[in-house]
Order: C-alpha cells, then structure tokens, then sequence
C-alpha cells in the first residue's frame, strides 16, 4: 500500500511570489546602498551602514532567498508532497529529503502551529544514517541547522501539503507505533 500526498500548489505559489518580491527589493538594497548608507538611521549603525557593508548583506540576502526559491520550485513541480509506505516515509516537502525514512527509525514526533503554518518534528534513533545520505552540501548544512534549531533535521512542512495536522499526526501514530 502507497499514499500519496500531493504538495499545496497555492500556498506554494504565494511564497514564490514572495520571495521574488524579496529578492527584487535586495537588488534594489545592493544597487542603492549609497543612498541608504546615507539615512540617518544606517549612519547611526556604523561600520554596519558602510555602503560596501549594506552590498554584501544585500548579496547574502539574494544568494539565501535564490536557494530557497529554487527548493520551492522543487517542491512544486514534484509529483508528491509525501509518500507514505508499510515500509515507512518520503518527505519532499523540506529540502533535507533523505529518502525512505522507515517508521522502525522513528522515536518520536511532535507538532509545532507557528505563523507559518505546522510544522511536524521527527526524531530519528539513528539520525546519522539518513544524513549521510544527503550528498549535498547546501543540503546538509540545512539539516545541521534544522538540528541545532529543533533537535532533530527533519521537517515535514504540512503546510506545504494538503492534508490536515491532525491526519498527518494519525498517520505517524498508526505506522510509527508512537
């Protein structure tokens, strides 16, 4: 038996077209910063509202929301959000994707309703096996941020699917035996 969920194309769409809002405004940041080193609120910062400073962050801030608009692309032109198996899970709904996750692996799980919508934890026993999968760099970085941040580097971002919190919990309590 395989379910598969498909991702939330709406919701999707909506924070591409945020992020390229975003982005547009950092080159406006990176090609203006002589005029806002200008401000009286960036002179009061320092070195910190230097032009050359206000470029670089500008750099970053296009370099991370280029990142992220190119893993929700992924996600968008992805045939499943979640796939869910006897055998255990594939999430494609964060870029820390490691594949099959089997649901013998899993620990623990927890729920988590913020602004953004709810996000679901799961806590792994061997967390090391799954990261050793992602080849990735950038990738892996993610997951090593996601562990610092919640403990564990994998997310399921349900609002990036279209099935409820509470089905989506259901699911890891019957096959994950939680």
């Amino acid at each position: 038996m395989e379910i598969i969920y498909k991702p939330n194309k709406k919701k999707l769409v909506i924070t591409f077209v945020t992020l390229s809002v975003f982005i547009i405004l950092e080159f406006f940041i990176i090609i203006n910063s002589d005029i806002i080193a200008n401000y009286h609120f960036a002179r009061s910062l320092g070195i910190l509202g230097k032009p050359i400073t206000i470029q670089i962050i500008g750099i970053f801030g296009v370099i991370f929301l280029l990142l992220y608009s190119i893993g929700i692309l992924n996600i968008f032109f992805s045939k499943y959000g979640l796939v869910v198996t006897e055998k255990g899970f594939i999430n494609n709904t964060s870029i820390t994707n490691p594949g099959l996750i089997l649901w013998d692996d899993i620990i623990g799980i927890k729920s988590d309703i913020g602004k953004y919508g709810a996000i679901v934890f799961v806590y792994l026993k061997n967390e090391k096996k799954y990261l050793n999968r992602i080849k990735n760099p950038i990738v892996k970085l993610n997951a090593l941020i996601y562990n610092k941040t919640y403990k564990t580097s994998f997310v399921i971002d349900k609002s990036r699917l279209t099935i409820t919190e509470g089905e989506l919990l259901e699911i890891f309590k019957k096959y994950a035996k939680l």
